[in-house]
């Protein structure tokens, strides 16, 4: 503890000697941790180096009660809750997004890359029939009537095919959302 007092009066008074022993001794550690509530090693080291910027920049209004590295480990880990927390909302939005691409009969989304990866991803889960037919629509921009007719089905189960498609992948990509950020 006493140690530690030191430490923090140093890295204060602009002791960045002090200040790089204290990220090399922890920094390797710090991004494991990070890593293990992230799952991305990119976003680890991301997250630890804003720790170690803020601490730098505001060691003067830190107030440490335990020890450097228990102060370090608990603000990584926030910090890491606060990126899954974002991250979590950045996919439900374009989950929502999606949806709504989905459900318009404008073809602009084609133009969206991300978008259309993760659709196809999701069709080949999808049932073989409902996968084709799916495809012709959004993908070959055919109408109902034209599929119905090439397919030798009623425009009908055309219809219910594509809203239990569209239902399908939305379950899809929520699992696939929502898998990351279990914690």
């Amino acid at each position: 503890m006493y140690n530690d007092k030191l430490i923090i009066n140093e890295i204060r008074n602009g002791n960045s000697i002090v200040f790089e022993k204290v990220f090399h001794e922890h920094y390797n550690s710090l991004i494991k941790f990070a890593n293990q509530f992230l799952l991305d090693n990119k976003i680890s080291e991301d997250v630890v180096q804003g720790v170690f910027i803020y601490f730098w920049e505001n060691s003067d209004s830190i107030q440490i009660k335990t020890s450097v590295k228990a102060y370090l480990y608990q603000a990584v880990k926030n910090s890491s809750l606060n990126q899954l927390r974002a991250l979590k909302i950045r996919d439900k939005y374009q989950l929502l997004y999606l949806e709504a691409m989905l459900e318009t009969s404008e073809p602009d989304w084609m133009n969206d890359c991300e978008i259309v990866e993760s659709i196809k991803q999701s069709l080949q889960q999808l049932p073989k029939q409902m996968c084709r037919i799916f495809y012709k629509k959004y993908f070959q921009e055919q109408s109902i009537k034209e599929i119905a007719k090439e397919m030798s089905l009623s425009e009908n189960t055309i219809k219910v095919q594509l809203y239990k498609g569209r239902h399908a992948i939305r379950q899809i990509l929520e699992l696939a959302t929502s898998y990351f950020f279990i914690f």
